[in-house]
């Protein structure tokens, strides 16, 4: 994602969400942050002991080095068929990881269970809207993403897929996929893909055209798709695994301090994450805008499980000026054990998303599209010893030595 803005000649903002981080259990502010870094590592320390410290080495250890090493292989022009493959080739204890929930999975490791009921629960929360019994692999990319060092796109994050399909020159049909059919079952296969051009919602407007390879680039999971498949010998079946609702609700107007026993709003931590899901919102942050531009009126944005009531939000915010709500379905609603699916539906036709079951997020989604998009490419061209091969770490260095 980093190199996607570098060659787009995107501006990134640095520090999106700065300003102090609350936990909130429902009753009260367990934790804060303070304008201090001195002061916080303190509280971090006397709150949490050495776990604050340690899951900083660990998420670099255990998440961070095998992404690196993936980058390195997908340079090298390595491919996978499947997301287990792929994890194996970052570091086959990933794949272990998403057998377990990331409560045993860290409780293994050493840490407490304060530490993991509060602080890591609030990053579960807050991330996927989920609890500690989310299976250990995202739950590990989640707390990646508590980490310092995040960013978003100055304008929107929406500039890179718009950029990348500009600069790609690719032919862009807007319309709706209905049927995607075996036009022949050779080897390779050719495909028909039927669609509803524009925002056409009659059947008799459908077109179609032939295709020799299909990439969904959609989630393909139980009851997220009316895509037909015709013709098939074998059923082309999503992903056996649910969505998650997520509520992102949008507030203009000053946060109501009282509701978490503060003084008032200047008291108010600029993030809250909750650590019981009997709280009805997940997290509740003031927002800056995508310029990263000071707004004269402050927005607070709310993550929930379900749509709120009225009541509800101006708990929050008791006069708002304006309210948003946008409410998708937003990643996998993981289990505390998952089977880690195949990126290839039928030959010559891929699933991008299927990554999400080890983790959803932009910069997954990167890597399993650069993979696909590899993968496709050596089938099609026969190059079958570029795809699931071995590697192991002598080979490696014996690559780097040659070059």
């Amino acid at each position: 994602m980093v190199n996607f803005t570098e060659i787009l000649e995107l501006e990134r903002n640095l520090n999106p969400e700065s300003g102090r981080l609350g936990l909130y259990d429902g009753e009260d502010l367990l934790f804060t942050t303070s304008d201090y870094s001195a002061v916080t590592v303190a509280k971090l320390f006397w709150r949490y002991g050495m776990d604050i410290y340690n899951i900083k080495n660990w998420v670099k250890d255990k998440i961070l080095k095998p992404l690196s090493r993936l980058y390195e292989f997908q340079r090298e022009g390595h491919a996978f068929s499947t997301v287990e493959d792929l994890m194996n080739a970052m570091d086959p204890a990933l794949v272990e990881y998403s057998k377990k929930s990331i409560k045993t999975l860290l409780k293994e490791e050493g840490f407490s269970d304060q530490f993991i009921d509060e602080f890591v629960m609030g990053a579960m929360r807050v991330n996927y809207g989920q609890t500690n019994d989310i299976q250990g692999l995202v739950g590990a990319i989640s707390m990646a993403g508590v980490e310092p060092g995040l960013w978003n796109v100055v304008g929107g994050n929406q500039l890179v897929p718009q950029g990348l399909l500009k600069k790609s020159q690719a032919n862009l049909i807007k319309g709706e996929v209905t049927t995607i059919s075996l036009s022949s079952d050779g080897s390779p296969p050719v495909y028909q893909l039927d669609y509803l051009p524009g925002t056409s919602t009659d059947p008799e407007n459908t077109k179609s055209k032939e295709y020799d390879i299909i990439i969904i680039a959609t989630p393909f999971y139980k009851g997220m798709t009316d895509i037909q498949f015709e013709e098939f010998q074998n059923n082309i079946t999503p992903v056996d695994n649910d969505f998650h609702l997520t509520v992102a609700t949008f507030m203009e107007g000053s946060p109501n301090s009282s509701y978490f026993k503060l003084d008032s709003v200047g008291d108010l931590p600029t993030a809250i994450l909750t650590t019981d899901e009997k709280v009805f919102f997940n997290s509740f942050t003031k927002q800056q805008s995508v310029s990263g531009e000071a707004t004269d009126v402050p927005v607070y944005r709310m993550f929930s499980n379900k749509v709120p009531s009225l009541e509800e939000l101006k708990q929050l915010v008791p006069d708002m000026k304006d309210l948003r709500m946008v409410n998708w379905m937003a990643y996998p609603e993981y289990s505390s054990s998952v089977n880690l699916p195949s990126f290839t539906l039928h030959e010559q036709m891929y699933h991008i998303n299927a990554i999400e079951m080890s983790g959803s997020a932009m910069e997954m989604s990167a890597i399993s599209a650069k993979n696909v998009a590899l993968l496709s490419y050596y089938r099609y061209t026969g190059q079958y010893d570029k795809i699931d091969e071995i590697i192991t770490d002598d080979s490696n260095n014996e690559q780097k030595s040659e070059l």
